[in-house]
């Protein structure tokens, strides 16, 4: 086993509550569970140790970097969506079932939309629907 060190640190009341409920959701002390928490973001918290030592030498160059790895993750984001949604065309058309977990447009006329909590909210009978209207000065962008 490797050597621990014991350090004091300071942190806001509801950091350490955050911190006692996951200590005690793994059977383990917050003085264990922060330190493998620690531990195990070290790779992610050394990375951005060196960003900000070359950021202070080149801050410049840092920045069209990170805006280099956020448009790399923009694509990579959108080449996955575009890949769902051929994989959800594909199902729909070989009449398979959309592997989604949205509701597809038959099943969500038989179905209310659910609420924030999960629940499935029934539409109200007594209420219309209201239509918005714009004012006919106004005009669409």
């Amino acid at each position: 086993m490797t050597e621990r060190i014991r350090t004091t640190i300071s942190l806001s009341p509801e950091v350490l509550e955050i911190f006692k409920r996951m200590a005690d959701a793994g059977n383990m002390s917050v003085s264990r569970c922060m330190g493998d928490w620690l531990t195990d973001t070290a790779d992610a918290a050394q990375m951005i140790t060196l960003k900000m030592e070359e950021a202070k030498k080149a801050p410049m160059r840092v920045v069209r970097e990170m805006r280099g790895l956020l448009a790399g993750l923009t694509d990579t984001v959108n080449e996955a969506e575009e890949s769902v949604r051929k994989a959800r065309r594909e199902a729909r058309e070989d009449g398979a079932a959309a592997p989604s977990s949205e509701p597809t447009e038959a099943s969500s006329a038989a179905e209310p939309p659910s609420s924030n909590t999960g629940v499935l909210v029934p539409p109200s009978p007594s209420k219309s629907p209201r239509v918005k209207r714009r004012p006919a000065n106004w005009k669409v962008l």
